[in-house]
């Protein structure tokens, strides 16, 4: 039977534990070059009669995908020891049999760097999807206005870089920044970040309506549509490496994290917003593992969204130990669901479906599925629990396991969105009923003692 990349793996390791047996399996490395050839490498000295014999019985079950150079070393044999220890390493499941994982990557090795520690005040709140059309911008937007009107300073950061759509919902074109996100990362690695373009990356939006204070970074400024011929030839450079003048290699992630620090000041900002890229591109890791923030995952009810979900699911499954306490990142991620329909066994049934996925796959305990009687838990770390909040916002299993839900209604206005001519649906007795899960596990989490204490009439249709 021709092996091709599902396979690849499991037939290494159905070789090296028959071969070697099941204990050097477990301790050993597996490294996966950036073609896809593999080659495993021992916890323990191998002696030349064994690396000759196993090596053949390798290539020979392995075909295209065993690396050409070598295929199995000892842990004595040159360049061994920096693959055994090396931190980067990944611990995979394959065919029940959990083993390490060294992936070398062309691309997307943003993926393989563990998710992020929480991040420090201002919290970070990163909406992302894994494809467009599911409302994400339209309810980061809803979500910046209704927190700006409630006397709080509010940053908005557009990750999106092919597909933005905040700049232009946020801002008017007089009110736009010079420069945007796409061009920070390019000038990061060229002519660098001082404080004058640091100061022409962002622009206040007239959607504050005189209350708080809301800011927005788009991902293009004004320079970027004046000479839109380039645009593309930005976005080409965008994701490259920076290598600084001492040589130290960053990579996207990296300068996404530096770019967002460098605005993360809590006496400016009481929350940052950041639109992540739809899909699993090697650029959406940095906004959804980099970031320490709490990460709003959009999807529909649809086969897309859990294909999608199953994926991104069973990579981030890596990250969990199979007898630890499941890690706080976890703990950050929210589901929301898009377009939800008003029926609410409808809508149980798509959280009912993103609990079977994340327990198929190793995410959460398998008892997460079958819990029939969830234990109240906070929605976002150490925020209390707001009793009136429905069962049906999160699930868990008794004492381990969680992964929330919130909708955001289907409601006709709000697509094709532009609040600048719609200013109406920017009134709190509107978006409330659409968006009112989604914002109140928001403002749940934002501290209170940080947030300014506002009056404000929610009958008024200018309320924003």
């Amino acid at each position: 039977m021709t092996i091709r990349f599902d396979d690849s793996l499991a037939a290494l390791a159905r070789v090296v534990a028959t071969e070697l047996g099941v204990g050097l399996l477990h301790s050993g490395v597996a490294l996966r070059d950036a073609v896809g050839r593999l080659a495993f490498f021992a916890a323990d000295p191998l002696d030349s009669e064994v690396v000759e014999r196993v090596s053949q019985s390798m290539r020979q079950r392995l075909g295209a995908y065993a690396r050409d150079d070598r295929v199995l070393a000892g842990r004595d044999d040159i360049g061994a020891r920096r693959i055994l220890d090396d931190p980067s390493r990944v611990t995979v499941d394959v065919d029940g049999c959990r083993i390490h994982l060294l992936d070398r990557r062309l691309v997307g090795a943003d993926w393989l760097l563990a998710p992020a520690e929480p991040s420090p005040p201002p919290p970070r709140f990163v909406f992302a999807s894994i494809k467009g059309g599911v409302g994400r911008s339209t309810a980061l937007a809803v979500v910046a206005a209704d927190l700006a009107y409630r006397g709080q300073r509010v940053l908005v950061i557009d990750l999106d870089l092919e597909a933005p759509g905040l700049g232009p919902m946020l801002l008017d074109d007089r009110a736009l920044p010079e420069f945007g996100t796409l061009d920070a990362l390019v000038e990061n690695g060229l002519s660098g970040l001082d404080h004058s373009f640091l100061s022409d990356l962002i622009a206040p939006s007239a959607l504050a309506g005189g209350h708080g204070r809301l800011d927005v970074m788009p991902a293009l400024g004004r320079r970027a549509l004046a000479h839109p011929s380039d645009v593309l030839a930005k976005i080409a450079r965008a994701y490259a490496e920076d290598v600084g003048p001492d040589g130290q290699v960053m990579s996207f992630r990296g300068q996404v994290v530096d770019l967002i620090q460098r605005f993360s000041d809590p006496t400016k900002y009481d929350a940052i917003l950041v639109d992540a890229r739809a899909g699993l591109h090697e650029s959406t890791a940095a906004s959804f593992l980099g970031l320490g923030a709490e990460v709003l995952l959009f999807g529909l009810d649809e086969p897309q969204t859990f294909q999608g979900f199953k994926a991104l699911f069973a990579h981030l499954a890596r990250f969990v130990s199979v007898d630890g306490p499941l890690p706080e990142w976890l703990w950050r991620l929210t589901i929301v669901q898009g377009k939800a329909p008003l029926e609410s066994e409808r809508r149980d049934a798509f959280m009912e479906h993103c609990r079977d996925i994340a327990a198929e796959v190793g995410l959460t305990p398998r008892g997460a599925a079958a819990s029939s009687d969830p234990l109240p838990a906070e929605p976002f770390g150490d925020v209390p629990w707001d009793d009136s909040m429905s069962d049906e916002q999160v699930f868990a299993d008794q004492d381990k396991a969680l992964v929330a839900a919130v909708q955001v209604l289907d409601d006709q206005n709000y697509r094709g969105f532009d609040p600048f001519t719609r200013r109406d649906l920017l009134s709190e007795r509107i978006y409330s009923a659409t968006f009112g899960s989604l914002l109140e596990l928001i403002q749940a989490s934002l501290s209170a003692d940080t947030a300014p204490s506002v009056v404000h009439d929610t009958e008024s249709p200018d309320a924003v």
